[in-house]
This record gives C-alpha cells, sequence and structure tokens, in this order.
C-alpha cells in the first residue's frame, strides 16, 4: 500500500485504524455533550475554545491537544474520520 493510499482508507470503515476510531465513536455517541464538543472541533481548522471539562475529557481520550486555552484534533485523521461519522 503506497502512502497516497493509506492517507485515502486511514478514515474510513475498511482503514487500518477502524477498530481505533470506532471504539471513540461509540463513547462520543453515548455522551451528547462530548459529541457536540468534538463536533465543535473537527469542524474549525483553526484551535478553538470549549467547554473546560469537556476539553479534560477529549484530551484524556487522547483526541484533541491543548493550545493555550484553546483545543484542537490530536491529528487529521480525527478531524476526518468524525467530521463524517458525527
Amino acid at each position: 500500500m503506497t502512502l497516497e493510499q493509506l492517507l485515502k482508507k486511514a478514515p474510513t470503515e475498511e482503514g487500518p485504524y477502524n477498530d481505533h476510531l470506532r471504539r471513540h465513536l461509540v463513547n462520543l455517541e453515548q455522551d451528547a455533550q462530548l459529541r457536540a464538543a468534538i463536533k465543535k472541533v473537527v469542524a474549525k481548522r483553526k484551535p478553538i475554545e470549549i467547554d473546560s471539562t469537556e476539553a479534560f475529557k477529549l484530551r484524556s481520550m487522547g483526541l484533541i491537544k491543548l493550545q493555550d486555552n484553546a483545543v484542537m484534533p490530536l491529528c487529521n485523521l480525527y478531524r476526518d474520520y468524525f467530521s463524517k461519522r458525527l
């Protein structure tokens, strides 16, 4: 598999990270506040501020990173996957 093919398949259901991504998706779907927060985060290209409790939980899950008091997705894989699934 080439890097280009990997990048194309990675945020899909047949990608190599599917199990990891689906576990996070299930957890987010069970918590309306976390789901709403991550939707806001992945929708923006720049860091945004969200409620500190949701920021703490999402960071603890490994989905976001902090930049001062703002947050952004930990990686583009999360942005691509969750923006299409939530």
